[in-house]
């Protein structure tokens, strides 16, 4: 299932998004063209919809950039079918359960860039999956049809009576600590078919107006903390670079005066995926070389080849955090470097207003 291929950036311009410009003009890299699907899939069962992207690679001897642009020219729309297979933990034997039809989904708007936009075409199929199941996607070509499928397994046991990186019964994070903090989960509880780890903070806080005393919820949602997956069931960051996190994600404003949303305003949540996954985000970092041929990971199978991407699974296991000595790390808050001119306040004065 799983297969390390080599590809050539030019030939694959659905996928990576690269376009290779010759230094011989009389080399024409235009051959007959082969059905090439592409595909994006992740499955976490926290989700209320699963999505799949799906598209079609194309040849031209225009503008491959002015190509993409045109949304027939990578979108199947309703000439695929896709199907999603549902199968009982191998625990449980492993038979088929049941079978879903995604349904073709175009209300969603893609942000602007290398592909057509703002309209994009999507799969879909309301939650229905189960932790610890195996699912088998097929892409059914209804003109000449071909079939592509891949399977994927979603990561189970997400449920944890620990805190995370801390062995109190409440979870408290101090803001003023610079030297690396682990997160993870214990070896004991470790998601079953997890391979690597890596976490996101939240941090919610008032915003409140000095002249029209209106008072706003807001928050600096899912800000990775740490430098990407690490294989393993944990992993780290310094709880000092929040500081950094809310100057670089919050504006300076007149008028206006701030305050944590009580003392346990911090929200981290640490994703768990599988090993799919893993390899392909690890595979499709930018690369330094100047080669032009790259190793790209895909687990997406037909049997002519010509089909690129993954299908995989992750998850997360989120967790509220209270502010640690408090009169120390609200004083940084208010007073520090980063967020000096942020015109935080203690919370004390919010509640005594």
């Amino acid at each position: 299932m799983k297969k390390i291929r080599i590809f050539k950036l030019a030939c694959f311009i659905a996928l990576t998004s690269i376009i290779l410009t010759s230094c011989k003009p009389k080399v024409d890299l235009i051959s007959d063209y082969r059905d090439v699907t592409v595909v994006y899939g992740l499955l976490n069962p926290l989700d209320q919809y699963q999505y799949i992207k799906i598209y079609k690679g194309y040849l031209t001897k225009d503008n491959a950039l002015v190509w993409a642009q045109d949304l027939d020219n990578i979108s199947y729309y309703k000439d695929i079918k896709v199907s999603l297979e549902e199968y009982y933990p191998e625990s449980e034997g492993g038979a088929l359960r049941t079978t879903y039809t995604l349904d073709t989904v175009m209300s969603i708007p893609r942000n602007y860039g290398v592909f057509a936009s703002p309209t994009q075409v999507l799969y879909r199929v309301k939650n229905t999956i189960r932790e610890g199941y195996r699912y088998r996607l097929i892409i059914e070509n209804l003109q000449n049809g071909r079939v592509v499928t891949s399977e994927t397994t979603t990561i189970s046991n997400m449920v944890f009576n620990i805190p995370l990186g801390t062995s109190h019964s409440v979870a408290i994070i101090n803001l003023n600590r610079d030297d690396p903090w682990s997160v993870g989960f214990k070896a004991n509880a470790w998601p079953a078919g997890a391979y690597a780890v890596d976490a996101y903070l939240t941090f919610r806080y008032i915003e409140k107006d000095t002249l029209t005393g209106e008072v706003m919820h807001k928050a600096v949602n899912d800000v990775r903390v740490t430098s990407g997956f690490v294989v393993g069931n944990e992993t780290s960051f310094r709880p000092s670079t929040v500081y950094r996190i809310l100057h670089d994600n919050i504006e300076e404003k007149e008028n206006v005066v701030r305050y944590s949303e009580g003392y346990d305003c911090i929200d981290i949540k640490l994703w768990a995926c599988d090993e799919v996954y893993y390899k392909y985000y690890k595979t499709a970092q930018p690369s330094s070389s100047i080669v032009q041929d790259r190793v790209s990971y895909t687990n997406i199978e037909a049997d002519d080849d010509m089909a690129l991407g993954f299908f995989a699974s992750r998850t997360y296991y989120q967790r509220k955090f209270k502010i640690d000595v408090v009169s120390y790390n609200e004083d940084s808050l208010v007073h520090g470097q980063w967020t000096k001119n942020l015109n935080f306040r203690p919370y004390t004065e919010l509640l005594n207003n």
